[in-house]
């Protein structure tokens, strides 16, 4: 799985850095940005910054994308 966010719709709930933390962050602009390895992906953010999705995180990241006010957290399972 993997997962970006699209910060043009983030309405800085910071509900996904609480839910899933080792995957999600809040950057000094107050928008999300996925995490990876630790390393927040913010440069540029957004489709072209997808994180790998460790399996423990997997349900968590759902949870987040499911509940996310500005549903801009995107999933992207892969087979």
């Amino acid at each position: 799985m993997k997962v970006w966010i699209d910060q043009s719709r983030c309405l800085n709930s910071r509900q996904c850095e609480e839910t899933a933390p080792r995957v999600f962050s809040i950057a000094d602009d107050s928008l999300a940005y996925v995490r990876q390895n630790g390393r927040m992906l913010d440069q540029p953010g957004g489709e072209t910054c997808q994180a790998n999705v460790p399996d423990e995180d997997q349900d968590a990241v759902d949870t987040a994308a499911y509940e996310c006010p500005g549903q801009c957290i995107h999933v992207i399972e892969q087979p």
